[in-house]
């Protein structure tokens, strides 16, 4: 599982207002404001910076927002990469099995139901 590379997102029109105008730090439109954009966001951020998330859910000069999936439609938030580009170059010990993954998840929301206490 690697963090932050979702591949993409999407945000109505009201959503991404308020993600510049309220949530994000430094704005998340252009002209993107200093100390947290350099050279007005052209400095060293990379493609998976911009258009694979990373502006939406990092803590630092971004604007820290969660992601939430549903896991009983896990599947419906799941896209095949078509590049394929990241199959042979990262090796097949840093990849997990979708079920694996579902399985591991599931785990964590038993554990996570156990630990809160069920109002009375």
């Amino acid at each position: 599982f690697i963090q932050n590379t979702q591949g993409g997102w999407m945000g109505t029109r009201q959503q991404i207002w308020t993600w510049h105008t309220e949530v994000c730090q430094g704005s998340f439109l252009p002209p993107f404001d200093v100390p947290h954009f350099r050279f007005d966001g052209l400095d060293l951020r990379d493609v998976e910076w911009w258009s694979g998330g990373l502006h939406l859910a990092t803590l630092r000069h971004a604007c820290n927002m969660q992601r939430i999936v549903t896991l009983d439609q896990f599947d419906h938030h799941l896209i095949y990469h078509t590049a394929n580009n990241k199959q042979s170059s990262k090796g097949l010990g840093r990849f997990s099995r979708v079920s694996e993954l579902l399985g591991q998840l599931r785990t964590v929301q038993k554990n996570a139901e156990k630990a809160i206490p069920v109002p009375k």
